[in-house]
């Protein structure tokens, strides 16, 4: 009797110890639905908001269904997607940008997305000329992927990249929307509209900003890196002359990971190696500075 009650008392603690260790697994893929019940639409009667998000090691996102209290039309949208994209496209359904429809939209919107960029952000320029302009070789013996982004040398102080959004269509939405699966159905790229999200904050690792690092100069240049960016100055002026496109050029698993390595200033030409790519190879890019 004294050896079962030893190993009840064994079992129980394991139970316990169990049960914590498979706690946090539970707390990534966990579920939290909110409901909102409001006349959005200013008609007379009530509409339904459901907010739902969810998400695990890889991959996460807020799910929203608003449903006219009217019509009993719903409407759905979510911004899951990669921890590894510094970029994300979200399309906006024909039917939620009819005019009878938009304040449903400004509250969708309200819920997914950050803050509209009020001024350009140079990098996230970068990242769009690269997906704009960019070749596969298959037949080259040393390089298989050309980016086209000319430098842009701007004036006055480096500001910071920030998490925020600007609208997309045309060749934009086109080149730079991808669905993980297929394309959703109804998706005409000549006529949709959307929201590119850009997470530049992933830039630096904390709030100092202390993840700018000056790498490399010469009696023109100096380079300097972020963990996802490679910048130049030139005097007065800077450029954005890399940022990392987990889909475009590689990059890890997650953004809190740096993905830009060593750095070598040669002339005219920066040596770029990648590190902690999950789909490519760690690979090396060898940037013309003033061509881009």
């Amino acid at each position: 009797m004294r050896i079962l009650g030893l190993y009840s008392k064994n079992m129980s603690n394991k139970t316990v110890y169990i049960f914590f260790m498979l706690l946090p697994a539970v707390l990534l893929s966990q579920d939290y639905n909110k409901y909102d019940l409001n006349d959005y639409n200013n008609d007379g009667f009530v509409d339904t908001l459901k907010s739902n998000s969810a998400g695990g090691s890889g991959f996460g996102g807020t799910y929203i269904s608003l449903i006219n209290g009217k019509s009993g039309e719903k409407f759905e949208l979510n911004n899951h997607g990669c921890f590894c994209d510094i970029k994300q496209v979200i399309l906006i359904p024909q039917s939620l940008r009819k005019e009878i429809n938009k304040s449903f939209l400004e509250v969708i919107k309200s819920k997914l997305v950050p803050a509209k960029f009020s001024l350009p952000d140079w990098s996230l320029e970068w990242l769009i000329n690269a997906n704009l302009n960019h070749k596969m070789l298959v037949d080259n013996s040393y390089y298989d992927l050309i980016i086209k982004s000319p430098t842009q040398w701007i004036p006055g102080k480096f500001n910071f990249p920030k998490v925020g959004y600007i609208d997309v269509k045309g060749d934009t939405l086109r080149k730079l929307f991808i669905a993980d699966h297929e394309n959703p159905i109804g998706f005409d790229s000549i006529k949709d509209e959307g929201w590119l999200i850009y997470f530049g904050h992933n830039h630096f690792g904390n709030n100092n900003k202390d993840s700018l690092l000056l790498v490399d100069s010469s009696s023109i240049y100096k380079v300097y890196k972020t963990s996802h960016g490679v910048i130049l100055k030139k005097g007065i002026y800077y450029s954005w002359v890399f940022v990392t496109d987990s889909r475009l050029t590689g990059g890890p698993e997650k953004l809190r990971w740096e993905s830009i390595g060593d750095i070598k200033l040669i002339g005219k030409y920066i040596i770029v190696q990648m590190i902690n790519s999950y789909s490519f190879s760690n690979p090396i890019f060898i940037i013309d500075i003033e061509e881009g």
